[in-house]
């Protein structure tokens, strides 16, 4: 009788399984399944190999998790500061790659949240960039952390709302309603409109809902915020 699996001499030597190769297939598996369809079994038959002599390499899947955050990561580092940048430069390029981050790998949303997962070397590495610009402000390093953190915050909130409806989007049917909100603006409103929406009630969509609109009007508007705090408790700084 034929065998479904593999024979020897088709499968590849577990000697030439390393833990770079088992991360890099959980990440094409996650890129295209995500998370929830990752599993060691999955991983193994991909490569070729049993699944428990992937646990030679990788103790258990919070470690793959953890590695596998880290080496995106390490895929988008970060660039080496221009001539004549400032704090607002860094935070406007690293809000544009990690944008691109989550668009190409979206799971990474869910790990990056995670603190068992993150801040790995190319995390940290990543973190201390942002924070090397943000001394702009402050004397204070752990406030410059903090100011970092809201940055990969609020990234990581917009791209969210995109993340979620790219994936939900195969799996609405061409019937269904539009959002409360888009219906109003499109003035169509479901129900009376709130007296504070209601001037814009038939208006147009516009750049209202754009994710990347947000993302660039909130971002500015969070650095002036972080400029005006600056201005108040260090008056002699360049803001």
């Amino acid at each position: 009788m034929p065998s479904h699996s593999r024979s020897a001499a088709h499968r590849p030597s577990t000697e030439r399984l390393t833990r770079a190769a088992i991360v890099d297939t959980a990440i094409e598996l996650a890129d295209r399944d995500g998370i929830e369809g990752l599993s060691m079994r999955r991983i193994a038959d991909r490569l070729g190999v049993g699944a428990m002599s992937l646990y030679r390499h990788v103790p258990n899947k919070d470690a793959l998790l953890a590695d596998m955050t880290d080496e995106i990561a390490g895929r988008y580092p970060y660039p080496e500061p221009e001539p004549g940048w400032t704090w607002r430069d860094r935070v406007d390029t690293a809000a544009e790659i990690d944008w691109q981050l989550y668009r190409l790998h979206p799971w990474v949303l869910f790990t990056f949240a995670v603190p068992r997962y993150n801040f790995g070397p190319h995390s940290l590495a990543c973190l201390a960039w942002l924070t090397e610009g943000l001394l702009e402000l402050t004397d204070d390093h752990r406030e410059a952390v903090a100011m970092g953190l809201e940055v990969w915050s609020y990234i990581a909130g917009v791209a969210l709302q995109q993340v979620s409806a790219a994936m939900l989007a195969a799996r609405v049917d061409e019937h269904d309603e539009s959002s409360g909100l888009t219906a109003l603006l499109e003035g169509t409103p479901r129900r009376p409109s709130p007296a504070a929406l209601a001037p814009l009630e038939g208006t147009g969509l516009g750049d209202l809902l754009d994710p990347v609109r947000q993302l660039r009007s909130g971002l500015s508007a969070m650095c002036d915020g972080f400029a005006a705090r600056s201005r108040t408790s260090t008056p002699d700084r360049p803001h």
